[in-house]
């Protein structure tokens, strides 16, 4: 829908999604509240008020000005959310993720090539400024822009994350929901950008928030407006262009556990200093000047009002309040005996009163269980092999396809994000030359750890399994600890071919052999395989040179030939892990 400029002046003075776009700034600063690490309570404000209001109603007046106390930044919930999100960052590190470009002319999709590299910083974008809009800005907005003057032969178009609270009003698409028709937002210097399915205008704006100027105007043949919601999940059907990021539904639960992990510290205090109680002080104090008199360790004045200081607390008496504790712990005054009413005084004086062991461990199991059903909710459940408990392969598989399924219903929301950005850029840079994309973050994820691995692995081998099953774990850990360093897993997966009984250890080699059940030969090169690796290398090139040019089972036969040959000229004291 192409906007009229009239149109455009009746939508500055009647926005239509403007509570919306409010409830869209307040969930994220929610989110934000839990997400960042956040030093001060002015960084965060609103949603701070919001949550201490409710705690307000949830404790006494003393108790929740202890609390008020102990409410300090940085908030202990960021380190939940963060354990959280390193679990999900898997959805980067597939095995079978792949993208493709079609375009006309084969040096096109070379020039693609470079610029998606070079001008867009992709695919690092989106595991970086990309994660952590996910993460606190779900409801933003990706544009597709294009600078006022154009320095190249070919346009050179941009994008960037559009925050919801920068927007003054849109009208999403039918069809798709997550995409606009058109769109208005703010920018600086007094502008706004308009947004539709035919240009990209800028106008300026008077002290009145009137259209004063036409800045600039870019057309394009789109046909549609390039710019959508960045995230697509949709928080409820009522809602729709409220989005949901993995942590949404657990805002609540994180609220529960930020009161409990505060009401913890301060059940805590309780501990190293107790409760005393002892009989209530025989204080006479009294100001001849002001009227003011002490009861009970506090003034009141002569009208029998408690004084009030400037921080809304009750004045001290100056005679006997330095006479009673100081610290953390409380402070209780029983009554005097009354001997003329016959009460005999049998108490102590001073009595201490500790805290159960029961309330402090209470709070100490439930801020563990709230945490383990936050991450379980949103990360999936089994999310450790425990090591004290064994697991069958069954339950195996059920914690590999509930992580599984969370990282799809996640990549699912980049995929989308990043295929509509590329294939925008691509048309507004290459016009009818660019044909198709395909973007692909694939389904095979390192949803297990390298400790997980090693321990699926040892219990497999446990349970009698199959060589092939014993090679696909091992290549898991293989691939899992060097994802991240490709030549050192080149080489790994080389030498993962070349080794001899690859999942037997040198004990059972050495039992097997002496039963006769061996080969000597793969034995001696099993028990020397590091040391004859190295002689290898230094009379060649490094395994992963050596025959580059060659298909790998060709390369594999040739080393392993060497190998052997190298062990004919081991002695028999081989057996021992020495050379002659």
């Amino acid at each position: 829908m192409a906007l009229e400029l009239n149109q455009i002046k009746q939508i500055l003075q009647k926005p239509t999604k403007r509570q919306t776009i409010q409830k869209a700034v307040n969930m994220q600063r929610r989110l934000r509240f839990h997400t960042e690490t956040n030093v001060a309570v002015s960084d965060i404000n609103q949603p701070t008020t919001i949550f201490l209001d409710w705690v307000r109603q949830l404790l006494p007046k003393d108790k929740f000005n202890i609390f008020l106390h102990l409410f300090k930044f940085p908030l202990p919930t960021p380190a939940v959310v963060e354990d959280v999100y390193r679990e999900l960052e898997r959805v980067f590190y597939s095995r079978n993720s792949s993208s493709s470009y079609q375009f006309t002319d084969s040096e096109l999709a070379e020039d693609w090539s470079q610029y998606k590299k070079n001008n867009l910083n992709e695919p690092e974008v989106w595991k970086t400024t990309g994660w952590k809009r996910m993460q606190v800005s779900p409801n933003s907005i990706l544009v597709v822009d294009l600078p006022q003057v154009q320095t190249s032969l070919r346009p050179e178009p941009y994008f960037y994350w559009l925050e919801i609270d920068a927007v003054i009003d849109y009208q999403t698409f039918r069809l798709d929901e997550n995409q606009f028709e058109w769109l208005i937002f703010k920018q600086p210097e007094h502008r706004i950008a308009v947004f539709d399915d035919t240009s990209i205008r800028v106008y300026q704006l008077n002290e009145k928030n009137e259209i004063q100027s036409l800045i600039s105007e870019a057309k394009h043949d789109l046909g549609y407006c390039p710019a959508r919601f960045f995230w697509s999940t949709q928080l409820n059907e009522k809602n729709k262009d409220l989005k949901k990021n993995p942590i949404t539904k657990e805002l609540s639960n994180l609220d529960w556990y930020l009161f409990f992990s505060i009401s913890k510290q301060h059940l805590d205090l309780y501990a190293p200093y107790p409760i005393y109680s002892a009989y209530e002080a025989d204080c006479n104090f009294e100001n001849n000047e002001t009227g003011d008199y002490c009861d009970g360790g506090f003034l009141r004045n002569a009208k029998g009002e408690y004084k009030i200081l400037n921080d809304g607390t009750v004045e001290k008496c100056p005679c006997c309040s330095e006479k009673r504790i100081a610290g953390p712990g409380s402070f209780l005054e029983v009554p005097i005996p009354n001997q003329s009413e016959g009460v005999a005084d049998m108490r102590n004086p001073v009595q201490i009163t500790t805290i159960d062991k029961d309330s402090l461990e209470y709070n100490v199991n439930e801020c563990v269980r709230l945490k383990n059903e936050i991450v379980v909710s949103v990360v999936g459940s089994g999310g450790t092999v425990s090591e004290k408990e064994a697991i069958n392969e069954t339950q195996v598989t059920a914690n590999f396809e509930s992580k599984t399924s969370v990282l799809n219903a996640l990549k699912t929301n980049f995929e989308l994000a990043q295929k509509f950005v590329e294939d925008t850029v691509c048309k507004l840079r290459y016009g009818g030359a660019f044909i198709s994309s395909s973007v692909n973050w694939g389904t095979e994820f390192y949803v297990f750890t390298v400790t997980e691995l090693y321990s699926k692995y040892k219990q497999a081998k446990e349970n009698g399994a199959s060589n092939s099953e014993l090679d696909a774990i091992s290549q898991q850990i293989l691939e899992v600890e060097y994802r991240n360093n490709p030549l050192v897993l080149q080489r790994m997966l080389i030498l993962k071919q070349l080794e001899p009984y690859p999942h037997k250890t040198l004990d059972e080699v050495l039992k097997l052999y002496e039963k006769e059940l061996l080969n000597g030969n793969l034995v001696k090169l099993k028990i020397n395989f590091s040391t004859l690796v190295e002689k290898f290398e230094r009379e060649n090139i490094n395994i992963i040179e050596f025959a580059s040019n060659k298909p790998m089972r060709e390369k594999i036969d040739i080393i392993n030939k060497k190998l052997l040959e190298y062990v004919t000229e081991i002695g028999t004291s081989a057996t021992t892990g020495t050379q002659s």
